[in-house]
């Protein structure tokens, strides 16, 4: 019979999108392990980052993308002396042909990076804008998007990863090894990572616990590096910054020890006082008429 139906062959089926970022960091972002049931491609803009998949560290720099796939563990930080644009873009996809991408890193070429743009010119006309806020978690909305918007985000985005798939021959990639360097890199970030996580949690208690909770490793493992990093433990590096945050607040003059004690997190005044005297040798009253005025 002529003319019968020849049905188009999907290889690679997006189905839907769950997060679409376009985010500036500083030198010390940091975001903890995560892992989720969807896929997250990650392109720098601009400037470099690093990140950790399941305990190995790379370094990515402008033009290159990664990719996460279902499941895996990972996480982005500054570097310390560069700062970074990223796009990130998580989408749902179960096609097998997407293995391809496991754990390789890739420079993009022209015609590539030309895609990307035009996917997310169509999601800024879609959303009215692109989120660029790490935190915001809320879900897409697309309620206001022109008539057939997705499907183009689909369609340019699948493009994407078909000119990846097809210029490999000619495309830098990089696979993702466990090498010693590797290794070292991740674990550095990790410790960097722990330390802007103390220095935004003064308030707390100290815990090795909420840390190996927070950033998804086993006590032995995190203390071991911690040490090897910085010659303390978590928690008493912990305990370390509350002091130094303490005698800065004390120089300050703005909050008295009551104030001082509440503000980081301790059970009372007496146990502030104490904590402050075994570190530096002297209670915050000594301390304090010690500071020149």
């Amino acid at each position: 019979m002529a003319f019968e139906l020849t049905p188009v062959q999907k290889e690679i089926e997006i189905t839907g999108f769950h997060a679409i970022y376009y985010l500036e960091f500083d030198i010390d972002f940091y975001h903890p392990p995560e892992s989720h049931d969807f896929w997250e491609l990650v392109y720098v803009d601009y400037g470099t980052i690093d990140a950790i998949v399941d305990g190995v560290g790379c370094s990515l720099s402008s033009g290159q993308v990664i990719f996460h796939q279902p499941t895996e563990p990972h996480s982005h930080i500054g570097n310390g002396h560069d700062a970074g644009n990223v796009v990130v873009i998580s989408f749902s996809c179960d096609s097998p042909v997407m293995s391809f991408f496991n754990r390789k890193i890739f420079s993009l070429q022209k015609n590539s990076q030309k895609v990307l743009s035009l996917f997310l010119a169509e999601a800024a006309n879609a959303l009215g804008q692109i989120c660029r806020d790490y935190s915001d978690t809320s879900p897409l909305d697309f309620s206001n998007a022109p008539l057939g918007s997705t499907q183009l985000m689909q369609g340019y985005l699948t493009e994407f990863l078909f000119s990846l798939i097809r210029n490999s021959s000619t495309t830098a990639v990089t696979p993702l090894e466990a090498t010693q360097d590797a290794r070292q890199l991740a674990e550095s970030s990790l410790v960097n990572s722990i330390i802007y996580f103390i220095q935004d949690n003064l308030d707390k208690p100290p815990s090795l616990a909420l840390l190996c909770s927070h950033f998804s490793v086993g006590r032995t493992y995190l203390s071991r590096i911690f040490k090897e990093a910085t010659g303390n433990s978590p928690v008493n590096f912990w305990i370390g910054a509350k002091m130094k945050e303490a005698k800065k607040l004390i120089r300050e003059g703005n909050l008295n020890v009551t104030q001082i004690s509440e503000a980081l997190g301790f059970a009372g005044i007496h146990h502030f006082t104490r904590m402050f005297k075994r570190i530096t040798g002297m209670s915050p009253t000594a301390y304090k008429n010690t500071v020149v005025r």
